[in-house]
């Protein structure tokens, strides 16, 4: 069956689509992409809808499953709804060339829901600039479009927070100013956006203020600071993020947890250890894929090294 034949059956049936049906939309070949937007365009609305959601679960089950010429051949769909679903299966893309397409997005779409999530998908090529492994002519791109939306000053709320929180990530001079602006607003959500873009910069700096307002009322603000102080902290961090075991918030728990194992160490591996002991199945779970990469994390190579000994420990041996 051509992708043609196939796209046009999908638009005749009002059953879920299969996983196994949808397979035909993986790794599609340049005339199978032709095939594909000839045949789209006459699929009902909202099962385009349907077809695009479910083809962003798949991909985000299944990272081997690589549907990024279906979701750039629904950018330019009719549709918000549609167009939206299409970026975030974008989201984790590492191909460069999508780079352009989601800049489009993030300055010209109608649709602020649109807009926003191509903000978060240039989130990962900014993760890749900071590693090296874009070009610099991309990054440049991404960073001017980013900036752009930030200082534009009827920006949409949605818009500017994900934009801060994704060009916090290349560090561009002036990000300083722009966080705080953005943590002084006296808007929550700016806050929250704030927090977070925070932990992103890597720059210790903004542990002491991650670390204060780890004991804000909201708990959404106590929930991106937990997430920061993982990424900005040490070992020295562990107590804090303890006493946040015990929050109100289960997504706060849950960002505790998740930090401590990014922070790693023997003290952040004691206390996970403690959680497993919980009567709380979703924080025992957290807590073991914590355990998991603090292991990971201490011996990569899975050489059973022992590195949780005590070295007081050892001097006092040493000593005897």
């Amino acid at each position: 069956m051509t992708t043609r034949d196939f796209v046009e059956q999908l638009a005749k049936s009002d059953e879920e689509p299969k996983f196994s049906q949808l397979l035909q939309l993986a790794d599609l070949e340049t005339d199978q992409i032709g095939e594909f937007k000839l045949a789209w365009s006459s699929v009902p609305e909202a099962r385009r809808r349907q077809v695009v959601e479910s083809l962003l679960e798949i991909s985000e089950e299944n990272l081997e499953m690589d549907f990024t010429d279906v979701f750039v051949a629904c950018l330019s769909d009719d549709d918000d709804e549609v167009r939206e679903a299409a970026t975030r299966g974008l989201s984790t893309c590492e191909n460069r060339t999508v780079i352009r397409p989601l800049v489009a997005l993030l300055n010209d779409d109608t649709s602020v829901p649109v807009r926003a999530a191509a903000a978060m998908a240039l989130s990962n090529f900014a993760a890749m600039a900071l590693d090296g492994k874009l070009i610099t002519r991309d990054e440049d791109r991404i960073r001017v479009a980013l900036m752009a939306t930030i200082e534009r000053e009827d920006e949409f709320l949605e818009v500017k927070r994900r934009a801060i929180e994704t060009v916090a990530r290349l560090r561009p001079p002036g990000i300083v100013e722009i966080i705080e602006d953005a943590f002084d607003s006296g808007s929550l959500e700016l806050k929250q956006s704030a927090i977070y873009a925070m932990g992103q910069t890597s720059s210790e700096e903004w542990l002491p203020v991650v670390l204060e307002e780890m004991q804000h009322e909201s708990p959404a603000i106590r929930f991106e600071a937990a997430n920061s102080v993982g990424l900005l902290g040490d070992e020295g961090i562990v107590p804090e993020l303890t006493e946040l075991l015990e929050d109100d918030d289960l997504e706060v728990r849950l960002a505790a947890v998740k930090a401590l194992g990014i922070v790693g160490g023997p003290m952040a591996k004691r206390v996970l250890q403690a959680c497993l002991n919980y009567d709380d199945e979703t924080l025992e779970e957290a807590a073991k894929a914590a355990l998991e990469r603090v292991e990971f994390d201490n011996d990569p190579l899975g050489l059973d090294l022992d590195t949780d000994t005590d070295p007081d420990a050892d001097e006092e041996d040493e000593d005897e």
